[in-house]
C-alpha cells in the first residue's frame, strides 16, 4: 500500500548531548585519578626530600673532613717524635692512617712539586683518572669547591692547601663524597613505591567499581524500569530502600507512574464514555434516516454518519490497543481458515477487484478478530489510494528479533511511498494525498501498528 504525504513529518526528536560513558565508570575514573594525583604527589615529595637530605649528607661529609684535616694541621703531632709535623708527607700519611673512610668518601692528595697525585676511597667510590687530561680532576684542582654530576647521582668535594714553608712540601688535598650509591638505593625504593601505588591503585579500581555498581544498582533498576514502561504497563512500582538521595528518585520516579496512570486511566475513561455517549445519538439518527426515502441527501447523511461512527470505533480501538487485555491469542488457529475469513472481509469492500496468495500452512497463534481488524484498516487504505487489482498475500515471515510468524500484507497500485514518509504516516492523523478521493480518519494504519 502507498500513499503520498499531504503534511510534513513530525519533528525530529533533539539529539541527547552529555557524556557516553557509563556513571559507574565515570566515577571510578575520577576517584583513580584522585588517588593517583595523591600517590603522584607523595612520591615526587619522598624522592625530593630524600634528595635533598643526600646532597645536604654530602655537604656535612666534606665539611667535616676538612675540619678534621685542618685541625689536625694545626694541632697535631707525630707519634714517633711527639713533635709538631715538620713534613706534609709525613703529616697526610698519619692522617691518613687513622682516617675511617665511608663507603662514598675519597681523598685525593696532589703534590704540586712532583705532579703527582694519590687517592684513597671508600668500598662504593670510584676510582679517578688523576691526570691532566680528566676534566672532572682538573676541574678540583682549580676550584676550592664544587659540585658535579657524576654517575647517576653527584660529587661534591672541597681542597685543603698544605702550604709549608718548603715549595716541595705544597700538597693539595681533595676530600670528595659520592652520592651514587646513596641514589640508587632511593631510586630502588622509588620504583617499589611506584609498583605498590600502581598495584593500590588496580585494587581501588577494582573495589570501586564494585562499590559504585552497588551503590548505582537502583539507578539501574530506575532505567531498566523507565524502559519498560507503557502505557500498557503502568502499574509497576519500584521498592523504596533506604532514604538516600537514590531512594528520594525512586519514590518520585514511583509517584510519576502514579500520575501517569492516573491521567491515562483519565483519558481512557473519557474516550470510552465519549463513545459511548456519542453511538447512541447516532445509531438514533441512522434509524430515523433509514425509514425515510432513501434521496441522496438521505444517504449522504447516512455515510457521514457510518464514517463518523467508525472514527469513534477507531478511537476506542486505539484507546484498547494502550492496554494488555487488547489482543487474547488463540493457539492452533488454522491458517487455512484465517485466510478464508480474511478473504471474505475484504472481498466485501470491493468485490471482484482482489487476488489472493496463500504461503503458508500449518496453525498459527493469534487473535483473529484482531488479525481482521488490522486487515480491514489496510485494505480500505489500499482501495483508497490506488485503483486497479489488489494482492492479500499471507506468508510465513519473521520479526527484526529473528522470531517466525505470519506476514499478512496489502498490496496495491498506489503512487507510492518515499522511505522517509512510511514510519510518520503510522502515527494517529495522519493523512495522505487521497487524489480528490474522500480521506479516513487517518487513525487506520496508526491501529494497524498498535494490533
Amino acid at each position: 500500500m502507498t500513499t503520498v504525504p499531504s503534511s510534513p513529518p513530525p519533528p525530529a526528536t533533539a539529539p541527547v548531548s552529555g557524556p557516553s560513558v557509563p556513571a559507574r565508570l565515570r566515577i571510578v575514573a575520577w576517584m583513580l585519578f584522585v588517588v593517583a594525583l595523591g600517590l603522584t604527589s607523595m612520591i615526587v615529595s619522598v624522592r625530593s626530600t630524600l634528595m635533598a637530605d643526600i646532597s645536604r649528607s654530602a655537604n656535612t661529609d666534606v665539611t667535616h673532613e676538612v675540619k678534621e684535616l685542618q685541625n689536625f694541621a694545626s694541632t697535631g703531632v707525630d707519634p714517633r717524635t711527639s713533635q709538631p709535623f715538620t713534613s706534609t708527607t709525613r703529616l697526610m700519611e698519619v692522617y691518613r692512617d687513622g682516617q675511617q673512610l665511608t663507603d662514598r668518601e675519597a681523598v685525593i692528595v696532589y703534590n704540586h712539586a712532583t705532579g703527582k697525585a694519590t687517592q684513597a676511597s671508600g668500598a662504593s667510590a670510584p676510582t679517578l683518572d688523576l691526570t691532566s687530561t680528566d676534566p672532572l680532576f682538573v676541574k678540583m684542582l682549580q676550584s676550592p669547591s664544587g659540585a658535579t654530576s657524576y654517575g647517576s647521582g653527584e660529587v661534591r668535594w672541597a681542597r685543603v692547601e698544605l702550604e709549608p714553608d718548603d715549595p716541595s712540601q705544597h700538597l693539595s688535598v681533595i676530600t670528595m663524597s659520592f652520592t651514587a650509591s646513596r641514589v640508587d638505593q632511593l631510586n630502588a625504593t622509588i620504583w617499589l613505591m611506584v609498583g605498590i601505588s600502581a598495584a593500590v591503585l588496580v585494587l581501588t579500581g577494582v573495589v570501586g567499581l564494585l562499590v559504585a555498581r552497588q551503590i548505582l544498582r537502583p539507578l539501574r533498576d530506575l532505567r531498566t524500569a523507565a524502559a519498560s514502561v507503557s502505557t500498557q504497563d503502568l502499574n509497576r512500582r519500584l521498592p523504596v530502600k533506604g532514604r538516600d538521595d537514590i531512594a528520594g528518585l525512586t519514590e518520585e520516579f514511583n509517584g510519576m507512574l502514579d500520575r501517569l496512570q492516573e491521567a491515562f486511566d483519565g483519558q481512557t475513561q473519557f474516550v470510552l464514555r465519549a463513545h459511548q455517549e456519542i453511538s447512541g445519538p447516532l445509531a438514533v439518527m441512522d434509524a430515523r434516516l433509514a425509514s425515510q426515502p432513501a434521496t441522496r441527501t438521505v444517504l449522504q447523511q447516512r455515510t457521514q454518519i457510518a464514517e463518523l461512527q467508525r472514527v469513534l470505533d477507531d478511537l476506542q480501538s486505539l484507546t484498547q490497543a494502550e492496554r494488555r487485555d487488547f489482543a487474547h491469542p488463540a493457539p492452533d488457529v488454522e491458517v487455512t481458515e484465517l485466510a478464508r475469513t480474511l478473504l471474505d472481509d475484504v472481498e466485501a469492500m470491493a468485490p471482484g477487484r482482489w487476488k489472493f496468495d496463500l504461503r503458508a500452512r500449518g496453525t498459527a497463534t493469534l487473535d483473529v478478530e484482531r488479525m481482521r481488524q488490522a486487515t480491514g484498516h489496510l485494505a480500505r487504505n489500499g482501495l483508497q489510494h490506488g485503483d486497479g487489482p489488489l494482492t492479500l498475500t499471507i506468508a510465513p515471515g519473521t520479526d527484526g528479533y529473528g522470531r517466525s510468524g505470519l506476514e499478512i500484507s496489502v498490496t496495491d497500485e498506489g503512487p507510492g511511498l518515499a522511505d522517509d514518509d512510511v514510519d510518520w504516516l503510522f502515527e494517529r492523523f495522519t493523512h495522505g494525498e487521497a487524489d480528490g478521493k474522500p480521506r479516513g480518519s487517518g487513525l487506520g494504519l496508526a491501529i494497524v501498528r498498535a494490533i
